[in-house]
């Protein structure tokens, strides 16, 4: 069984005139005729190749499978039973068809649990939501494609594989819905992502977070099926069976359902941000590999990275499309380095500078907690890796945490600090960075 969900519909000007009067208590909005854009894997693994002609019935299996599980189009929203969403997948649209055939009847939806109630204002579901204030940069199947995403770096996150940069829960495991809400109230510093808390009531917060995890469940489990059609046999009649789908789709719902209760939360309270405790993280920094990636002076220009100016040049230099060409202009080695640092997504990485002074952003949050997250999990698709438990307890952590959000205050903190010492050579307490 399924929910069926469908977005709102224009009212038109008469409508729209009695609603501005007063007359009307609900006014609602045309979505257009989109559609769902599908995953490129779906013509590279299954589609025709020289000489060969490709998996056409899969393809199709693997089609009209998606269209039975989430719905042919945004505008007819179908939801499969056991999905992690608010009510049921309530909150994704702003009316719900009951009923089949001509007993079929559309009921608008209204915040909270009641159909129907005139003293409840009405909701314009996520779909709308997320029409009207994201779709431009994260496109109509959340694969980060929308017509202006071209002209941002970072580019707009693509939902489709469920993995998303700032978490609070284990390295690899799908976001907590804190994490979701969190990064749409507050944004990303340092991108284009905004923040929506002046624009956006906390219901339509609610609906917007219900439909970027829809779009994840919807892309995981497309890039699952066509991974499954893509070992199948053309001719096997039992390829993507009932019970196989099931599988998948309830491994997609069950890695979701399970992330809500794993947030990694500090064992201990954290460490006043004292001298001593700012200096220790300090030179654990040092001592480790995060000056391979930030650098000796925590700028974002590690050795491990291409040169600063160089990743500039090549991502702000010209016509964003035509990145791939300034990259083969590079030299060999260069070149290599570069493809070494992308990330899940085949963009471009630079580490964070983390000492710009009263301009240095941290993307997924200034908070301590924040910052805790970042070093004791990692970045989720990018090369950060997660320090916690090895090589740093919850005490070390903390001590890194002052250190970085001391940093920008105190960049002596570095242009004075020791060099630190190799194994088997002594420190030079005088050593300057040159």
């Amino acid at each position: 069984m399924v929910s069926r969900f469908r977005p709102a519909r224009r009212l038109g000007l008469i409508g729209l005139l009695f609603a501005s009067a007063g007359c009307s208590d609900w006014l609602s909005y045309d979505p257009g005729s989109l559609r769902y854009i599908e995953a490129e894997a779906m013509t590279r693994d299954l589609g025709p190749k020289p000489n060969l002609h490709g998996k056409p019935k899969l393809q199709a299996k693997v089609r009209e499978t998606m269209a039975r599980l989430y719905g042919p189009d945004p505008q007819f929203i179908r939801v499969p039973k056991g999905a992690p969403l608010m009510l049921g997948g309530r909150y994704l649209a702003s009316h719900l068809r009951e009923g089949d055939g001509q007993n079929a009847r559309d009921r608008r939806i209204y915040e909270g649990d009641s159909f129907q109630d005139p003293k409840l204002r009405p909701q314009s579901g996520g779909y709308t939501v997320y029409r009207r204030n994201c779709l431009h940069c994260h496109g109509v199947t959340g694969a980060g494609d929308g017509p202006t995403a071209a002209f941002f770096f970072p580019r707009p996150r693509d939902f489709r594989r469920g993995i998303f940069k700032f978490t609070s829960t284990p390295t690899g495991a799908r976001p907590h819905r804190d994490d979701l809400r969190r990064t749409i109230v507050k944004g990303l510093d340092g991108t284009s992502m905004p923040a929506f808390e002046p624009i956006l009531s906390p219901s339509e917060i609610e609906q917007v977070v219900d439909y970027v995890i829809f779009l994840s469940l919807r892309g995981e489990t497309e890039l699952a099926l066509i991974e499954e059609a893509s070992i199948s046999e053309e001719g096997d009649n039992d390829a993507l069976g009932e019970d196989i789908v099931q599988e998948i789709v309830s491994g997609v719902f069950t890695r979701w359902k399970s992330a809500q209760a794993q947030v990694v939360n500090p064992a201990v309270a954290r460490t006043e941000p004292t001298r001593e405790s700012i200096l220790r993280g300090r030179d654990l920094f040092l001592a480790s590999d995060c000056k391979d990636c930030h650098g000796r002076l925590a700028k974002g220009d590690g050795a491990s990275f291409v040169e600063t100016k160089i990743s500039d040049e090549i991502i702000f230099g010209g016509d964003p499309s035509k990145m791939a060409d300034r990259v083969a202009a590079l030299p060999e080695k260069v070149q290599a380095l570069w493809k070494q640092k992308l990330d899940e997504w085949g963009n471009p990485l630079r580490p964070a500078n983390l000492n710009r002074g009263k301009e240095t952003t941290y993307k997924g949050g200034r908070r301590p907690i924040d910052i805790y997250w970042r070093i004791a999990k990692g970045i989720n698709g990018a090369q950060m890796p997660g320090h916690y438990p090895s090589p740093f307890d919850d005490r070390k952590m903390w001590d890194i945490v002052n250190f970085v959000l001391a940093l920008p205050y105190e960049p002596e903190l570095l242009t004075e600090a020791p060099v630190a010492p190799t194994a088997g050579a002594p420190a030079v307490a005088d050593a300057r960075p040159r």
